[in-house]
C-alpha cells in the first residue's frame, strides 16, 4: 500500500515491490534462519549480586596511585540486565548463549508495526545481498538492542528512565530530563521526501555537562522515538545538524562516534539525508576529523547549506521551524518540563497485547510457509499478513511503548485505533495505519 508521504519518484530498488527473483529468494532464506534462531534455547544467565562499588583511588599528578579502577565512567543503566559476554564475544560464540526468547522480542519491538520484510532487506541492502553478512549483521544489531536495553528506554519512556535512573544515580534523571527537553534535539518534518527529521542544535551540548551515558540515552530515546512514524514507502529520515552558533566548545567527538555507529551498524538504510546548515570557518578544522570516521554510504547522505534558500531545497520553508527562519529565537529550555506518564518494563497480558503477540506468531507461521513457495514479497496475500500485523501493533502500542512528550506536542498519535502522522501541524494530517 502507498503511503500518502510519498514525492512520486520511482520505487528503490531492493525493497518489497521493487524485488527481483534473486533478492525474493535471499530474504526467504534469510527469514528461516531467523525463525530457527528465535527457536534456541540458550545458556540461563542470572545478574551477579550487587556490591557497592569501588571508588576512585586518587591518584597522583602524574596519574600513578591505587590499583582499581573508577567506575566515574562506568554506564550504570547501559548493559546492566545482561550478560556482558553477549556483546563483548565474537558474534559466533556469543549468539548461541542468547535466548532465542529475547532475540525474537528485541527483533520485533525493532519492526515497531513497520513491515517485517522491509526490516529484514535494510540489513540485506547494507550488505549488498551478501547473505551471511546481512544476517549477521542483523544478529550483532539484535545483541546489542538487548545489552542497551534499547527495549527497556522505549517501554520506560521519558518519565520512566528518569526515575530509573535517578535511583542508581541522584541527578542522572533530572540530567536526562533537561538534556532531552533542552532544544539541543527537537523532532519534526517532513522533508521533501516525506521524511520525519531531526534538529541538532549543536550550539547547545557541552559535552562536560552531562555524563556521557546521558547523551547516549538521549540519542536512542529520539530514535526510538522517531520509530513510531515509519510507514511505507517512508523508511529513512532526516537530519538537520544546525551550526548556528557553534564553537569547538560544542565538539564532542564520543557523541559523533558514538551517533555514526548508530547509523551504520545498528540502524542501516535509515539515514535518508544529512543536512549541515550554516557551519562557520571553524567548522572546517572539526570536519577534516570527522570525514576518515564516515562510511562511504552515510557520506554520500551528506550535504551542507549555507542559508534558507539552499536548506529550502531539502525541507520547504513553511515546514521549517521558526528557530530556522528566523522568526523566533531559541533558547535553552529552562521552563517546566512536561512529564507524560512513566511506562512500565511489566507488560500486562491485556486482551490488545494477546492478541499482538498471537499476530507475530501467526505472522511467523505463515512466513515459514511462504518461504518454502515461489510467491514474491509483493504477494497481495504476504502484505496482507504485514498488514495485520501492523493493525495489532498499532492497537497494543500503549503497552508497548511509553506516551512521550512528543505525542503531546502532536508529532503523531493514535486516535479510535488509527494511527495519524501529524507533524506538530506543519502538514494536512496523514493516516499512515495501513501504509505496509
Amino acid at each position: 500500500m502507498t503511503a500518502a508521504t510519498t514525492n512520486g519518484a520511482a520505487p528503490l530498488p531492493g525493497r518489497v515491490d521493487t524485488l527481483t527473483d534473486k533478492e525474493n529468494e535471499g530474504l526467504k532464506k534469510t527469514w528461516l534462519r531467523l525463525i530457527e534462531v528465535f527457536q534456541q534455547k540458550g545458556v540461563e544467565w542470572v545478574p551477579p549480586v550487587k556490591v557497592e562499588e569501588v571508588k576512585e583511588v586518587k591518584k597522583s599528578r602524574w596519574g600513578f596511585g591505587g590499583k582499581k579502577e573508577s567506575t566515574e565512567n562506568k554506564d550504570l543503566f547501559l548493559g546492566a540486565t545482561a550478560n556482558p559476554e553477549w556483546l563483548s564475544l565474537p558474534l559466533e560464540k556469543a549468539l548461541p548463549l542468547i535466548p532465542g526468547e529475547a532475540l525474537g522480542i528485541t527483533f520485533w519491538n525493532m519492526v515497531a508495526g513497520d513491515n517485517p520484510d522491509a526490516v529484514v532487506l535494510r540489513f540485506l541492502r547494507a550488505r549488498k545481498w551478501d547473505l551471511d553478512a546481512g544476517f549477521n549483521m542483523l544478529m550483532n544489531c539484535l545483541r546489542w538492542r538487548i545489552v542497551m536495553r534499547v527495549d527497556d528506554i522505549t517501554a520506560l519512556g521519558e518519565t520512566g528512565i528518569r526515575n530509573e535512573l535517578e535511583t542508581l544515580k541522584p541527578g542522572m534523571g533530572e540530567s536526562f530530563i533537561k538534556n532531552l527537553h533542552s532544544n539541543k534535539s527537537v523532532l519534526g518534518g517532513p522533508d521533501k521526501e516525506g521524511r520525519g527529521i531531526s534538529y541538532i542544535n549543536v550550539r547547545f551540548h557541552k559535552k562536560e555537562d552531562q555524563d556521557f551515558e546521558v547523551i547516549k540515552l538521549m540519542t536512542l530515546y529520539v530514535m526510538e522515538t522517531s520509530r513510531m512514524i515509519v510507514h511505507q514507502p517512508v523508511e529513512s529520515s532526516c537530519i538537520v545538524f544546525n551550526l548556528e552558533g557553534f564553537t569547538l566548545a560544542n565538539m564532542d567527538f564520543e557523541f559523533v562516534k558514538f551517533l555514526l555507529n548508530c547509523f551504520e551498524a545498528y540502524y542501516p538504510e535509515t539515514l535518508g539525508s544529512c543536512l549541515i546548515h550554516k557551519a562557520p570557518w571553524v567548522f572546517s578544522t572539526v570536519w577534516t576529523m570527522i570525514t576518515p570516521l564516515l562510511d562511504p554510504v552515510v557520506a554520500s547522505k551528506i550535504h551542507f547549506t549555507k542559508n534558507l534558500d539552499e536548506l529550502a531545497g531539502f525541507v520547504d520553508m513553511n515546514v521549517l521551524p521558526p528557530f530556522l527562519t528566523g522568526t523566533e529565537e531559541i533558547k535553552v529550555n529552562n521552563d517546566k518540563f512536561p512529564c507524560p506518564p512513566a511506562g512500565t518494563l511489566d507488560r500486562k497480558k491485556t486482551p490488545e497485547y494477546q492478541d499482538y503477540e498471537d499476530m507475530i506468531r501467526e505472522y511467523l507461521h505463515e512466513t515459514h510457509a511462504w518461504a518454502k513457495t515461489d510467491l514474491p514479497a509483493k504477494d497481495t496475500k504476504r502484505k496482507q499478513q504485514a498488514l495485520h500485523y501492523r493493525h495489532a501493533s498499532i492497537k497494543a502500542a500503549n503497552y508497548l511503548r511509553a506516551r512521550t512528550s512528543y505525542h503531546d506536542e502532536g508529532l503523531a498519535d493514535l486516535e479510535n485505533g488509527r494511527l495519524l502522522l501529524k507533524f506538530c501541524g506543519r502538514v494536512p494530517t496523514i493516516d499512515i495505519t495501513d501504509c505496509v
